[in-house]
């Protein structure tokens, strides 16, 4: 009797454990991602660009978009061979859309996603010189990134040491693979994504599932091979699966 009642309360003990590490597995995940609209019955409607680029920032990027709006090939080719910006960005210039105020729009993103890579990409030590980093940029927009995606503290020598946990660099990657969608109506070819923050592209093609993405590679006609991401109704978000010691995979 006393072993069913050790058993029963060890049950019990286990329960609520595994409740406890769901909930803060979930939170975590729900974290992580940007806000998603599983609801959404327009894929325009899946995401909230304000929760990528506030309105200041968006503001602030507007004057910023007059060189790439007047850019023509000439200038995509030399900015290439300067790597002046992620190949992304230069694969989409020159935007050709002829309403202006959409065409700055899309620029305001183009320009918005190219700095979340320089982040994402940038070497721990380089993150306290975030001016130099971020040369030609907002104020608003560079004190914003790294608000949301980096942490300061105070090291050993009492100096103040700003960092990017595995987690805030995950958060990131999910943002920057998120704005794209946005930015190419939901279907993505990210090769480019992944030479531009250098990340596999099996895990990038995770990061895309995790927002309910399909992700397929598709033979061109000269035999190469595109891998693509796109975003369909109903949205529909993968189970999380939870490993021993508070480990996910989606």
């Amino acid at each position: 009797e006393s072993s069913t009642l050790g058993e029963a309360m060890q049950e019990a003990v286990e329960s609520v454990e595994e409740s406890a590490l769901t909930k803060e597995t979930e939170l975590s995940h729900s974290t992580l991602l940007p806000p998603i609209n599983v609801e959404a019955t327009e894929l325009a409607d899946v995401f909230c660009i304000t929760d990528f680029i506030t309105e200041g920032e968006m503001s602030a990027l507007l004057p910023f978009t007059e060189v790439l709006r007047e850019c023509t090939q000439t200038h995509v080719d030399e900015w290439r061979a300067q790597k002046k910006y992620p190949e992304f960005v230069l694969s989409r210039l020159p935007v050709t859309i002829e309403d202006e105020e959409m065409a700055r729009l899309r620029l305001a993103q183009l320009l918005y996603i190219s700095y979340m890579v320089t982040l994402v990409t940038m070497k721990q030590g380089r993150l306290r010189f975030k001016r130099e980093g971020f040369p030609n940029t907002p104020a608003v927009v560079i004190d914003t990134l790294y608000r949301k995606y980096t942490s300061q503290g105070q090291g050993e020598d009492g100096k103040v040491r700003t960092t990017i946990s595995d987690q805030q660099r995950a958060k990131l990657l999910n943002h920057i693979a998120a704005l794209a969608l946005i930015i190419d109506n939901y279907r993505v070819p990210y090769e480019e994504l992944c030479r531009d923050t250098g990340i596999k592209p099996r895990l990038l093609a995770d990061t895309f599932r995790q927002m309910g993405c399909s992700c397929k590679k598709l033979k061109k006609q000269d035999g190469s091979v595109r891998a693509i991401a796109s975003l369909s109704l109903p949205v529909k978000l993968p189970p999380l699966v939870i490993r021993k010691g508070g480990k996910k995979r989606d």
